[in-house]
């Protein structure tokens, strides 16, 4: 475990993410035909000096014909595509069809390395490129030149395609030559061709009249982006597992899309967030499906996404039932049905005999813990969207981790401090972006409920793991759950009745959801899942629950998305994730990503 690994990790995704905003910058400011050849007129003397003085620069004759392939069809090609596609789309878009590359990459080598398509390759391309049609899609729609959009749109995904010929033509070259060697003669190659052909004389007058704000946007793509992250991302994978190291890229297109919101004021369309959602959830499913076990994957797949979704949709759902109802009954309507399904399923399944101390414990974990976190939760909801709250209960499992440590003795480690206070800022972004600019049924109030309504979970959920252990899982929470229901009574009026008759069928429909769907489906279905399936992989998934609840409360109720969403959720996964997958950072060497390298040119 090392810290300075993951700092580095961290600089290295930044950087990678906030390039697309200074590509689109550069492009419109200067044009993309200036912003290239100003820009590989620098890179070209300078990889032109350091293959002059550290060498690398002499391949065999039968090779040159692959170099030059890879230097005027995927270098060239990629920054052609890029740089003008960034003077038509935002960064924000750009950086989520830059994702895609990774599955461009697979693409590519099944149709000219004759690689094979993996049963998870071949789900996950018509998921990310489904995702890419939406976000086209729907953003063509409202795009005030949709002509100039879908050009721009066609040119990024070239640009991607463009690469993707690169990585995989240039693999034996590398293999043979090194990777610095074939990356600053492709380079050098590439600057060669650009400088001449997009240069003019006008370009010398472009040049005068830069501004500091465009000199030092130049630098950053060329130099920071170029080598210093580069060397980052070497120095942090050395010392980190390949899953972890991964797993951080799937941060960039998120990156951008936030960089470009806050640096350029771009607008964050539900067209964006759905299909950037698919085409990462794609190109996952391409790169972890097959650390599935073979036997039953896509029982399991299929069974770990439908409990992710279902649990990402309850606060949609009890949103819906809290402001057309109150949160009493939208509670009692939860909670009734389910304690009464509880005791049915203990009825059947039978329990053995429980000691007075251990009824304690539940009795204590039902209604300090999961009553307390339905009520807070309830109310707080009143005046929270949906989408806040989904995020806002990915915090669990830091609060599950922190209640071990305080109620259970388990360590406290370094990285659960780190997560908590990162997962902390996404909490306060969130309540400061509440209370400085309201969104319309966001109260400062209410966030504070529901966040403490997650500490009851994670209360719950320490308490109730010894006997559970000791009992079974199955017996004790459905135990809890009716324990939890009977102090309902107490929550309704005397219109309950009159309430239940008023009712119509979608709220009929959300009742039936969360008692079904949400919570006993989605149980069984991720227990399914996990004896089918790693736990890490497993656990990746989780991440997808609070993105589930913003894009459901987004296209299901019509909630904004702003930046103290984007910007608090982000911290808030984060944070969780640093506390969850902190410990299982080791040292193992990986080789850098060359679908992610593409930034450094």
């Amino acid at each position: 475990m090392d810290p300075r690994a993951f700092a580095a990790m961290i600089f290295t995704v930044v950087v990678w993410g906030v390039g697309p905003v200074f590509l689109r910058t550069l492009s419109v400011d200067l044009g993309p035909a200036d912003h290239l050849a100003i820009r590989y007129a620098i890179v070209g003397v300078i990889y032109a000096a350091i293959l002059a003085v550290f060498g690398g620069w002499r391949i065999d004759r039968q090779d040159w014909p692959r170099l030059l392939v890879i230097s005027l069809i995927g270098m060239t090609g990629y920054n052609l595509g890029s740089a003008f596609g960034f003077a038509h789309v935002s960064a924000g878009i750009g950086s989520l069809i830059i994702g895609t590359q990774p599955l461009l990459i697979a693409l590519t080598a099944s149709l000219i390395a004759s690689e094979r398509l993996t049963i998870a390759a071949l789900v996950g391309l018509p998921v990310g490129f489904l995702g890419v049609v939406l976000l086209v899609w729907q953003d063509l729609s409202v795009s005030a030149d949709s002509t100039s959009f879908l050009m721009g749109c066609t040119m990024i995904f070239l640009s991607g395609l463009a690469w993707a010929i690169y990585v995989v033509v240039s693999k034996p070259l590398i293999q043979k030559y090194g990777s610095y060697s074939i990356s600053a003669m492709s380079l050098a190659i590439c600057s060669a061709v650009l400088v001449p052909m997009l240069g003019r004389p006008s370009t010398l007058e472009t040049v005068a009249a830069m501004p500091a704000r465009s000199w030092l946007e130049l630098g950053y793509i060329a130099i920071i982006s170029t080598m210093v992250a580069s060397i980052s991302w070497n120095w942090a994978a050395a010392r980190l597992t390949a899953a972890a190291s991964g797993a951080f890229l799937y941060l960039i297109p998120i990156i951008g899309v936030a960089a470009g919101a806050v640096v350029l004021g771009e607008h964050v369309t539900s067209g964006m967030v759905t299909g950037g959602a698919l085409i990462l959830l794609g190109v996952a499913i391409a790169q972890f499906g097959n650390r599935l076990k073979v036997t039953g994957s896509f029982a399991a797949l299929a069974a770990v996404l439908f409990a992710v979704t279902m649990w990402g949709l309850i606060p949609v759902a009890m949103r819906y039932l809290v402001t057309e109802l109150s949160p009493a009954t939208a509670m009692a309507l939860r909670l009734y049905p389910a304690g009464l399904l509880a005791v049915v399923v203990v009825l059947f399944i039978g329990v053995r005999k429980i000691a007075w101390r251990d009824w304690v414990r539940i009795a204590i974990a039902s209604l300090a813990g999961n009553l307390g976190y339905q009520i807070l939760a309830a109310y707080g909801m009143e005046t929270v969207p949906a989408s806040w709250t989904g995020l806002i209960f990915g915090l669990e499992p830091v609060f599950i981790a922190l209640f071990a440590v305080l109620l259970a003795g388990d360590r406290l480690t370094p990285w659960l401090i780190a997560g908590i206070f990162v997962s902390m800022l996404g909490t306060a972004a969130l309540m400061l972006g509440g209370s400085l600019a309201p969104t319309g049924g966001v109260s400062l109030f209410g966030l504070m409920l529901v966040t403490i309504s997650t500490m009851g979970w994670g209360i719950y959920t320490v308490a109730i793991r010894p006997v559970a252990r000791k009992y079974g899982a199955v017996p004790v929470a459905c135990l809890a759950m009716a324990i939890t229901a009977l102090p309902m009574p107490f929550f309704v009026g005397p219109d309950f009745p009159a309430t239940l008759a008023a009712m119509d069928a979608t709220a009929w429909t959300a009742v039936g959801f969360v008692v079904v769907f949400g919570t006993f489906l989605a149980t069984s279905a991720w227990n399914f899942a996990l004896s089918r399936m790693e736990s890490s992989i497993a656990g990746v998934f989780l991440y997808v629950q609070p993105v589930v609840a913003a894009l459901g409360g987004i296209l299901l109720l019509g909630e904004s998305l702003t930046w103290p969403l984007l910007l608090g959720g982000a911290l808030i996964i984060a944070g969780v994730a640093i506390a969850q997958f902190g410990p299982l950072m080791r040292r193992t060497r990986l080789s850098p990503p060359q679908h992610a390298s593409m930034e450094a040119s």
